[in-house]
């Protein structure tokens, strides 16, 4: 959907954002550092009409000259993704467009090139009931073992944050979940060749393909830093296969843990009448459980596992409840 960019067309790219600077009724930052007592700065007018024609025209000439990624126009279906919505992106273009629409309702997932300097930009997920609500859960999950602190908690756990990709690409990332201890027990390091320094990262996919899942958990892998990998793909439901008892549509899910993939677990009852194996909380065999040392493992300091932060929790591992999980997504299709 875009192309690689000419110096010429950089240099025509550049004067764009300056006349749109000037045409645009849009707040501006100051230029200089301002004070709290000069809030309430005014930056902007009101426009006219005129200034508003120049406006739109204006933006159709920075999509023509600016190699960005471009959201469709039209509302997309979870079977049309991956959706491909840039090509020849640069990494300064992929944050800038991260920032202003990473807001937007989808999921976008950055693929370099062979160049280490420009990728792909793809939407693989969206916003839907079913993966917000599974994200929601996947958060209390994460806050257990606090025992219920709310307030300055031991493990901090939220959603959405911004920050580096770990493996020095200089690519911004944002997952669905962010796991990370407080300062209070593990201090920051003063050096740091990250910054900020990568929280844990938790990524549900609804959208995404099981096969793309996997690869991704793979690369994932490869890195000294991670010590656990939990993918879980919930797959389509099934039109018309209802569960008798709870009207629930017949779905399944597909659970990768540290690259070792399980059966696919079966919400409910199958078209053939096979009994599902995951059918209450608490079952061993559809639990995940992950040591909290091992997610705030550090390759730099192997044998601190944060026995300040251990001593001050509730438990020491996180508990996922797949059949929690599934329930989240059964009901999210009523």
């Amino acid at each position: 959907m875009s192309r690689a960019r000419t110096s010429n067309e950089i240099w025509w790219a550049v004067l764009w954002d300056k006349l749109h600077e000037f045409f645009h009724n849009c707040p501006k930052l100051p230029k200089k550092p301002i004070t709290e007592s000069s809030f309430l700065l005014k930056m902007s007018r009101a426009r006219t009409s005129n200034e508003i024609w120049w406006a739109v025209l204006w933006d159709k000439l920075h999509e023509f000259f600016h190699n960005c990624p471009k959201l469709p126009k039209k509302p997309i279906t979870e079977s049309s993704l991956p959706f491909q919505i840039g090509t020849n992106i640069t990494i300064k273009e992929y944050n800038t467009f991260l920032n202003n629409y990473g807001s937007s309702g989808y999921k976008f997932q950055f693929e370099l090139n062979s160049d280490k300097k420009t990728g792909i930009v793809d939407i693989v997920d969206m916003a839907t009931p079913v993966h917000e609500d599974v994200v929601s859960l996947l958060q209390d999950f994460f806050k257990v073992p606090n025992g219920g602190v709310i307030f300055r908690p031991p493990i901090k756990v939220t959603g959405q944050p911004l920050h580096y990709n770990p493996d020095g690409s200089g690519v911004e990332i944002a997952p669905d979940v962010a796991v990370y201890l407080s300062t209070a027990f593990v201090p920051r390091p003063a050096i740091s060749t990250i910054l900020p320094r990568p929280p844990g990262d938790i990524h549900v996919a609804v959208g995404q393909g099981v096969g793309r899942l996997k690869q991704r958990c793979l690369t994932w892998m490869k890195e000294q830093y991670v010590r656990a990998v939990v993918c879980i793909k919930i797959l389509s439901p099934r039109a018309g296969i209802r569960e008798r008892a709870t009207g629930y549509f017949y779905r399944t899910m597909t659970v990768y843990h540290s690259i070792i993939p399980s059966q696919a677990l079966k919400n409910s009852r199958d078209p053939i009448g096979d009994p599902a194996p995951c059918n209450a909380p608490n079952l061993p065999s559809f639990q995940i459980n992950i040591p909290i040392g091992k997610v705030f493992w550090s390759p730099r300091f192997p044998n601190s596992t944060i026995p300040p932060a251990i001593g001050a929790l509730h438990l020491t591992h996180f508990t996922i409840d797949l059949y929690k999980i599934q329930q989240i997504a059964l009901e999210a299709q009523m």
